[in-house]
């Protein structure tokens, strides 16, 4: 039964937005869901679970990220402050922010598939379950409801949609299981790592970037402006594709991808409207999800490539290898328009546990294209939005400070 859970403030962050008026140069920690530094975090899941979950989240999300690119506008996820509720889609990675003066913690998802930022607040007619208190803002100096007549709600209402009630902003999403929230939208501090985004002063020029660590004891980085360029010669620059209905998601055109020396182009003979044609990237989504034909050739190429049996790994996971000293992996390399992106052994294959690994890729069978977070491990990837381009760095995100 759909639930309808009413909140008194929303904080909507969209992104493009938000980089546009925030200050120079920050960086925020990207924190792994399966991290001990996670809310989520379990002791008692080994590899094997966790690769299980990721694989059952990847899925989910999949369908989501579909099922919304099919909408005229995209909502995001039920509760941003870390709900234990299993309608928390994706969700790979979560940031520490605190919201509010004096400041108060709270996790909010963090991954480019999504433009909205919420936080259920008091009162609520219905909440999620959540583990930390729910934010009160009559506690907070700085909060401030956004009027109908703002041009920050003009600008709601003309791509969202929303209404009015009572002269404040209202904001709305619906989930595609049948659940909905509605709240008013407001103005509030939002503060990183104690340093308020309000000090930091001039434009940081709509970039942002972040570099994802393979191992899930470190965090990765979120840059934000000067923090967020990149330079060298081995940058790797691919067209950012925009959809004018569907601002939420980032898409690039994917070529094909090679193993060795075979190229595997993109194909799907599914395809039948603009986005079909090319990929999400999406760091909320654990693997790469490509399209029926071009997966199963794909896979062929990897298994002439290595000369081991496969054997059965989780489900979900159609490759798999018994990890051996002796194996040899091959050279892949994704090719987007302008920019081939030579991946290590730790974005293509994954361990699992008891010494097997499996392949980081797999058959989308929803219709949504997807380049996953473990294909973009180990890579400085910063979005350009008014150059319209995203770009690619081989680095060893460890070392990012």
């Amino acid at each position: 039964m759909a639930t309808t859970t009413h909140f008194y403030l929303v904080l909507t962050l969209f992104l493009s937005v938000l980089i546009s008026v925030l200050g120079s140069g920050f960086s925020v920690n990207l924190i792994h869901r399966d991290s001990p530094q996670s809310p989520f975090y379990n002791p008692l899941d080994a590899l094997r679970e966790r690769m299980q979950k990721a694989v059952h989240r990847s899925i989910n999300r999949a369908n989501h990220l579909k099922k919304l690119s099919s909408l005229t506008y995209s909502a995001n996820y039920a509760d941003g402050t870390i709900s234990t509720s299993s309608r928390v889609i994706g969700l790979d990675y979560v940031m520490r922010i605190s919201i509010g003066t004096p400041p108060r913690n709270v996790f909010v998802i963090a991954e480019t598939g999504s433009d909205l930022t919420w936080v259920q607040c008091q009162p609520c007619e219905v909440c999620y379950t959540q583990i930390s208190p729910v934010f009160n803002p009559k506690t907070s100096s700085t909060y401030k409801d956004v009027p109908c007549a703002s041009g920050t709600c003009e600008r709601l209402v003309e791509e969202r949609k929303d209404t009015c009630e009572n002269n404040l902003c209202q904001y709305s999403a619906s989930y595609v299981d049948g659940d909905n929230s509605t709240g008013n939208l407001a103005f509030e501090t939002l503060t990183w790592s104690w340093c308020l985004v309000s000090q930091l002063g001039s434009k940081i020029d709509s970039k942002f970037s972040y570099c994802l660590v393979p191992s899930y004891n470190v965090s990765s980085k979120f840059n934000f402006g000067s923090n967020a360029e990149m330079t060298g010669k081995d940058v790797l620059k691919t067209p950012l594709i925009s959809e004018p209905s569907r601002k939420t998601f980032y898409y690039l055109k994917l070529e094909g991808i090679s193993v060795s020396e075979n190229m595997v182009p993109f194909r799907s003979s599914a395809s039948s409207t603009t986005e079909d044609d090319y990929i999400i990237i999406d760091s909320g989504t654990t693997f790469t999800y490509l399209p029926q034909e071009m997966y199963s050739e794909l896979e062929s190429e990897v298994k002439k490539a290595i000369n081991v049996e496969p054997i059965i790994g989780p489900k979900g996971l159609n490759l798999c290898y018994p990890l051996d000293a002796s194996m040899r992996f091959p050279d892949v390399t994704v090719h987007f328009t302008g920019a081939d992106i030579e991946l290590g052994r730790e974005n293509c294959f994954v361990p699992v546990g008891n010494n097997v690994v499996c392949l980081a890729f797999a058959p989308s069978d929803f219709g949504a294209y997807i380049y996953g977070s473990l294909s973009q491990i180990n890579f400085l990837i910063e979005y350009a939005l008014e150059e319209k381009k995203v770009s690619f760095k081989p680095t060893d995100c460890t070392k990012q400070g």
